[in-house]
């Protein structure tokens, strides 16, 4: 007898530990405290046919982009004015969103003219409006799937703000659409450094879409 209770012993606490509650948290609202922040995506260098490259800014106006609002947005300029110029000398096709108001009555839409004067259009470099995806607005099409597809883009470089909302659904939007997508994360900006950091968490761990981290400094852009 006290050998069959010796061996029907481990048997016991096997079945007792899978029906007790699990010791670990099971939801976020248990986690919250604790959570740790993954490690950073590995940047990558790149370099990109100017010829089949698109340079997107997205929504960097006085409105959104201004030591008040989005001092990170005012501190990511002088790099995306590096990017832009260095894109247009080398003949990559530069494109520009706007917002629509979500309040036209105590908040005009934005216009192209609103733009940080470092980084305005030049020439017929066209525009684009929409929220936060800019392939799409209010279940219309924005035109921005046709200009990357008549120039024969394949690769768009979206910089900009802010990072949780246009660069973010923007990127994952043309992704899977089928183009490559590369993201300078140090070219775009949200309001605080956990914006940034998860939308480059949420950008850069997919299995269903790819989207290629990169910093300005390592983009390259061949002749």
């Amino acid at each position: 007898m006290f050998r069959l209770r010796c061996l029907l012993l481990p048997v016991a606490v096997v079945i007792a530990s899978m029906n007790s509650p699990p010791s670990r948290a099971e939801t976020v609202i248990d986690e919250w405290q604790s959570i740790k922040a993954p490690p950073p995506p590995q940047l990558q260098s790149v370099t990109l046919d100017p010829k089949t490259t698109a340079l997107l800014l997205v929504d960097i106006v006085r409105q959104t982009c201004n030591t008040e609002r989005r001092p990170r947005c005012i501190a990511a300029v002088p790099k995306i004015q590096k990017l832009l110029a260095e894109a247009r000398a080398k003949g990559v096709y530069v494109i520009y969103a706007l917002f629509p108001s979500p309040s036209p009555a105590t908040f005009p839409d934005p216009k192209i003219s609103d733009y940080i004067p470092e980084l305005a259009p030049q020439g017929n470099e066209p525009v684009v409006t929409a929220f936060v995806d800019k392939f799409i607005l209010r279940d219309k099409d924005t035109g921005l799937q046709k200009l990357l597809t008549e120039h024969g883009i394949k690769t768009l470089v979206p910089v900009g703000v802010a990072s949780h909302n246009g660069v973010l659904f923007t990127s994952v939007s043309a992704a899977l659409r089928g183009f490559s997508v590369v993201v300078p994360v140090d070219g775009m900006a949200g309001n605080n450094a956990y914006e940034d950091q998860a939308a480059d968490y949420i950008l850069t761990s997919s299995i269903v879409y790819k989207v290629t981290p990169t910093s300005i400094g390592m983009i390259n852009f061949a002749n």
